[in-house]
């Protein structure tokens, strides 16, 4: 085939799939729209109000994700719940349309609808759906939007999918946000004031004399009482919090969030089998699992990342070993990383195994060994990628990785260094297994060749040699 033959096809193709995403798709989505019984978009719907065999209930939008239940009282809606709930309404095809239901009303249990509900939109705009009884043939109700007086059959579950009562609807969480806005924790408790702040999207920091690297998994743990745990009663309208301890809260958490100009105080208090909780300025009080003021209020040392070398692989810009005076050096060119007369495969593998080095445990450091520790790492780069490590061997086999810049130490199992390349791991005197104790045998020692640098990425994917 020609390659202007080709160009031809490949323009042709260019252009009916242009067609499909501009104009078919649109066009379809839209057709599909039209069979649903209220044409509305969720993200239009400013208010809802339901009157079904549950009671009334009204709600008021707050913002782009979250709902206020302001009828029969003012407390805070599920999220999630209510999503679900206008998936249902806004998601309702009519099995069949049957013309106008004239005045007899009552004849399709119209008159006086089994569920109400009326959906406020943005401008004022409003639709109400009503919903009657059962049609004598098939799975069925009867149907009608007000505005209108068309007759429709919907699926008989909808009555009860639309039968939300305020129970059923609000929170049953003390807040209700996403993991991903928090942008720094405060946690005051009886074991001092803890601050964990964000510094990457996956990156937190203990704040403190030093400022331990915090694991993120860790992190997120600690919100999750926050947010997933039920509460087991309610008591609203509350204006006097010594019955509950919250007139002096054993936790206070104060939760900087995106968007959100103050922070989001959260109170606890455990009392016998219980934690009372409830936000700061609000009249309600959640009873939760007595275990949520503890897990809220950790030794800042169970936040601490096990990885032995926290860096950041993006800010990276040298790793370099160092041994009886000698280093060996690692300089970012470009893309990856070069130097040490180190394999691409080599310095792929290294960093494939050191940017995953994590620890069986980390303690604060009491005092460091005694003597010359075996070897040592050191990164540099940005401010979240600057560390300096010192690697003492154990009796067991196993290693102390001490940070005396953080106040760190290590534990390091035996065999987390051997999937080193041969070609560092004889640089660090590691070239052979390392001695057993009571061994007469030496580990021999090589130090780095003059070959012909290699660039690979801290990933530890091969990068293009300049």
């Amino acid at each position: 085939m020609s390659p202007r033959v080709t160009l031809i096809l490949a323009v042709a193709v260019a252009v009916v799939a242009a067609y499909i995403f501009a104009v078919d798709r649109p066009q379809a989505q839209r057709a599909e729209e039209a069979t649903h019984l209220v044409q509305l978009q969720k993200g239009q719907i400013t208010g809802i109000s339901i009157t079904s065999p549950k009671g009334t209930v009204a709600l008021s939008r707050v913002d782009a994700s979250h709902w206020q239940i302001t009828q029969p009282s003012a407390v805070p809606a599920a999220s999630f719940t209510v999503g679900d709930l206008l998936d249902a309404v806004l998601g309702i095809i009519p099995q069949r349309t049957m013309g106008s239901a004239g005045n007899d009303l009552a004849a399709y249990g119209l008159d006086k609808p089994a569920v109400r509900m009326t959906l406020t939109a943005s401008g004022g705009r409003t639709v109400t759906v009503e919903l009657g009884k059962p049609s004598p043939v098939g799975t069925a109700i009867y149907a009608r939007l007000d505005p209108g007086t068309t007759l429709y059959l919907v699926d008989d579950g909808t009555k009860d999918t639309l039968s939300k009562s305020a129970a059923d609807l609000r929170q049953k969480t003390l807040s209700d946000f996403s993991n991903a806005d928090v942008r720094r924790v405060q946690i005051a408790s009886s074991k001092g004031t803890l601050v964990v702040g964000r510094t990457g999207p996956d990156r937190w920091r203990i704040e403190g004399p030093k400022p331990w690297p915090a694991d993120d998994f860790k992190v997120t743990d600690l919100f999750f009482p926050l947010t997933t745990s039920d509460a087991k009663q309610f008591h609203d309208g509350v204006t006097d919090l010594a019955p509950y301890g919250l007139d002096h809260p054993a936790v206070t958490v104060d939760l900087t969030l995106k968007d959100r100009a103050e922070p989001l105080r959260v109170l606890l208090a455990p009392k016998g089998k219980v934690t009372y909780g409830m936000i700061a300025g609000a009249h309600t009080v959640l009873e939760l699992d007595a275990s949520v003021s503890g897990k809220m209020a950790p030794d800042p040392i169970a936040l601490v990342s096990t990885h032995v070398l926290p860096y950041n692989p993006q800010n990276l810009t040298a790793f370099t070993w160092r041994r009886n005076g000698k280093s060996l050096e690692l300089r970012r060119q470009g893309p990856g990383f070069t130097g040490g007369g180190l394999s691409d495969k080599d310095i792929s593998d290294m960093f494939s195994g050191m940017n995953l080095l994590d620890a069986d445990r980390v303690q604060v450091l009491a005092s460091p060994p005694t003597g010359a520790p075996a070897f040592e790492v050191q990164t540099d780069g940005g401010a979240d990628a600057r560390y300096v490590v010192q690697f003492y061997p154990q009796a067991n086999g196993g290693w102390t990785a001490i940070n005396q810049a953080l106040g760190l130490q290590y534990a390091v199992g035996a065999a987390t260094l051997d999937d080193l390349p041969k070609s560092i791991k004889a640089f660090l005197g590691m070239a052979q297994s390392r001695t057993a104790p009571g061994s007469t045998g030496a580990p021999r020692t090589v130090t780095p060749t003059s070959a012909p640098p290699a660039t690979v990425t801290p990933s530890g994917a091969p990068a293009r040699k300049p």
